[in-house]
Order: C-alpha cells, then sequence, then structure tokens
C-alpha cells in the first residue's frame, strides 16, 4: 500500500514547475429511491406501529415493477496542478455504495408473512442486494489542444468489503390454511471475508479506468466521459454461495409425542443445500458515462444551461466473457434507466437556484429537481431530483436528496 500511494506522488517532484495548483476536499452523499414512503418513515422513527393498511397504501401507490434504493458517501481529498497545456491530479478517496433492487412481493413477505397470502404465489425473483466499500487512489492526466481536452486517469482500488445477493428466481406458494409451503429459489451470492471487518481491511484489490473529452463549438461546450470503470478482485477467504433448489414443505407427522427428536426434523427437512466455498471473486464498481452540452442563451433566467444523458454500467458479477453481451449486461444489470435532463443556473442574492428536468435514472418517471448551491471557492450543494414528491403529501414514494462540499486550501 506505501508503494502505491508513493508511486502516486511522484509526479509531485517532476513538476515542481507548475504554474497553478489546488488542494480541495470533496464530500458527497447521494440517497435516491423509487420506493421509499415518508409515512412508513416517519412510523418507523416515532416507533409507532405500522399497520396493514399503511403497507397496502404504500404497495398500491407504487407505479414501478421493482423497488430501488441507492446510496453513495464519498469523501477525498483532491490535489489538480498545470504545466503549460497539461494538467494532472491525484486523488484519494473512501467510498461507500450501497445499490438494490426487489419486487413488492419482498415487501409483502418482509412486513406481513405469508398469512394474508394464502393461495397466492408470491414472486421476489430478480431482486438483489449489493453493498462495497473500498478506497480509491486516482491519479490523471490531461492535455488542451486548439479546441478541445483530452483527460485520463487510472486508480488503484483497496478494497474493504462487499456483500451481494442475486436471486435469479425466487417464488413462494403458500396454500389455504398453510396445508403445505412451495418455495422455488435460484441465488448467487458473495461475501468478503467474514473473519476480518475492521473498517479498513484489505479484502481486495482493483484498478479503474476514466477517459474525458471536451470540445468547444461555437458557443457551446460539449463533454464525453466515462468514470470509474472498474472491478475489485477479492482475496480467497471471501464466501461463495449458489443454490438452485426447489422445497416443499406440508407439515410434520408426530405418532408418538413422548418419542420426538431431533431425526424426525432432519428427514423432514431434507432438500438441496446450498453449495457455499471459500474462493476469490470480481465485483464492479458502478461506472458513469456522461454526455453533456453546456451552452449560454439571451434569457434572464436562462443565461447558463445544461442538457445531456447519463448512463450506469454496473454488472452483478463476472459471469459473462468480455463482449456486447457483457456491455449490455452491465447497463441492464446497473437499476439505472438512461437519464435525459435539462438544467440551468439561476443567480440570486444568497445562493444560486439551479432547476433540473429529468427522465430516467432510479425512477421511470419524469422528475423536477432543485439545488441551492452557495459559495466559490468553498462551496455546498444541497438539492433533490424529486422536488414534487418531497413537497407532496405522506404518500409520495420517490425520494432523493444529494448533498456535494468542497472546501478548497
Amino acid at each position: 500500500m506505501k508503494k502505491i500511494i508513493l508511486l502516486l506522488f511522484v509526479p509531485l517532484s517532476i513538476f515542481s514547475q507548475a504554474t497553478d495548483n489546488e488542494i480541495f476536499w470533496n464530500s458527497n452523499f447521494h440517497f435516491e429511491s423509487n420506493s421509499i414512503n415518508r409515512n412508513i418513515i416517519s412510523n418507523l422513527s416515532d416507533d409507532n406501529t405500522i399497520t396493514n393498511q399503511m403497507i397496502d397504501n404504500w404497495l398500491n401507490s407504487s407505479t414501478s415493477e421493482y423497488n430501488i434504493i441507492h446510496s453513495e458517501i464519498l469523501n477525498g481529498l483532491d490535489y489538480k496542478f498545470f504545466v503549460k497545456k497539461m494538467h494532472f491530479g491525484l486523488s484519494i478517496s473512501d467510498n461507500n455504495i450501497l445499490n438494490t433492487k426487489f419486487t413488492d412481493d419482498l415487501i409483502k413477505l418482509a412486513f406481513k408473512g405469508n398469512y394474508f397470502y394464502q393461495d397466492q404465489q408470491l414472486d421476489f425473483g430478480g431482486s438483489n442486494f449489493r453493498a462495497s466499500r473500498f478506497q480509491q487512489y486516482k491519479f490523471i492526466f490531461g492535455k488542451k489542444f486548439n479546441n478541445y481536452i483530452i483527460s485520463s486517469g487510472i486508480s488503484y482500488l483497496s478494497g474493504n468489503h462487499h456483500l451481494s445477493y442475486i436471486i435469479n428466481e425466487g417464488t413462494l406458494f403458500t396454500a389455504p390454511y398453510g396445508s403445505h409451503l412451495d418455495i422455488l429459489y435460484n441465488m448467487n451470492a458473495f461475501v468478503t471475508d467474514t473473519s476480518d471487518f475492521t473498517l479498513f481491511a484489505n479484502n481486495g484489490n482493483g484498478f479503474a479506468f476514466d477517459f474525458s473529452a471536451e470540445f468547444k463549438i461555437q458557443k457551446s461546450n460539449i463533454l464525453f466521459s466515462i468514470s470509474d470503470l472498474g472491478f475489485i478482485n477479492w482475496n480467497k477467504s471471501s464466501v461463495i454461495l449458489d443454490a438452485d433448489s426447489t422445497f416443499n414443505f406440508s407439515g410434520i407427522l408426530i405418532d408418538d409425542i413422548f418419542n420426538f427428536n431431533d431425526s424426525i426434523l432432519e428427514n423432514t427437512f431434507i432438500t438441496d443445500l446450498p453449495n457455499t466455498k471459500n474462493n476469490t471473486f470480481k465485483s464492479y464498481i458502478p461506472a458513469t458515462v456522461n454526455l453533456t452540452v453546456n451552452s449560454t442563451s439571451k434569457y434572464k433566467y436562462f443565461k447558463n444551461y445544461s442538457f445531456g444523458i447519463i448512463a450506469k454500467w454496473y454488472p452483478y458479477m463476472d459471469d459473462t466473457p468480455l463482449s456486447f453481451l457483457k456491455i449490455n449486461q452491465g447497463f441492464k444489470q446497473s437499476n439505472f434507466k438512461n437519464l435525459y435532463f435539462i438544467n440551468s443556473i439561476i443567480k440570486t442574492k444568497y445562493c444560486d437556484l439551479i432547476p433540473k428536468l429529468s427522465h430516467g435514472g432510479y425512477s421511470k418517471d419524469t422528475n423536477l429537481g432543485l439545488a441551492l448551491a452557495k459559495g466559490k471557492k468553498n462551496k455546498l450543494i444541497l438539492g433533490t431530483y424529486n422536488l414534487l414528491d418531497l413537497i407532496n403529501n405522506n404518500d409520495a414514494n420517490s425520494l432523493s436528496i444529494y448533498i456535494n462540499l468542497t472546501k478548497h486550501f
């Protein structure tokens, strides 16, 4: 680890005659969901009872096939310096990522159990849960030409922990009066070393790549970028589980209550056990593909505006070779729909207002967002992608908030 950090700071001595440089701290918090019911959250925080009617209202108001929750917490230190038409950057960051998708039936099972769904089949296939923590050490190099700028970056990733559950198929059928249960499941799970849960444990190593190109055409700047395209290989102490089985439970027949022992249970619950082993595995980090056009206009409240498209690439696991199928798989499994957006900057006396109209992302809906930005050199941004849901009543499901703090030294 010390060698990696030393290697990243070698350019500091090589380019000691930099014409300009800057050091800043960057903190980002991002939470977004299309399935958070504010009434449920309010009752959980107040230790009040969550009634079946509340849960039914929540599920009935859902307009998406899947419920999605995505959260990121990033804290990092960045150093940039410029030499003639070239620029260099070094950054160290701590990254925490949570990404999950689940069906309404899984919510029913979690909150209400299967008693209320007799003679029904609950489907929780397609659900997944992923959580990762890692540190990222990045070196960036770029050069300015006549009317465009090209930049590239490479990162070393020090993996701390990873947990993922991928349910490819999953159903539960409860017969009337609970006379028997039928369970079908096909799932994969990956967990890093369970014996080492220290905060900065080194349970894996990986790399990531960045690329960006910025062009100036008349009064517009066009930016295309691919960031954090990378992976982590976790060590051999990791746990890998895969299960593909059908389970039927029809109750236990006891002839003699005074002759009840564990062997009766063992013979009753005979089923295919999950295959568990310790081995290395590869996981990916969320990559972002961005195409943005920045321009100006003569309108007072629309002087500076941007529009574009954002996509995410984040495969569940490394189960296919590199191909067009693999590329499509990564976009599909990111739980993120292509986000089309347009936003503007409105300057006021106290802060900048940044309204944003978007379609897609972690929600399929068209959303109106708003952010408040305060400061120039040291800046604080507080925003949401779902302004109408934020000010709506407790039945609103979509919820998002992001906070960005930049502190220059």
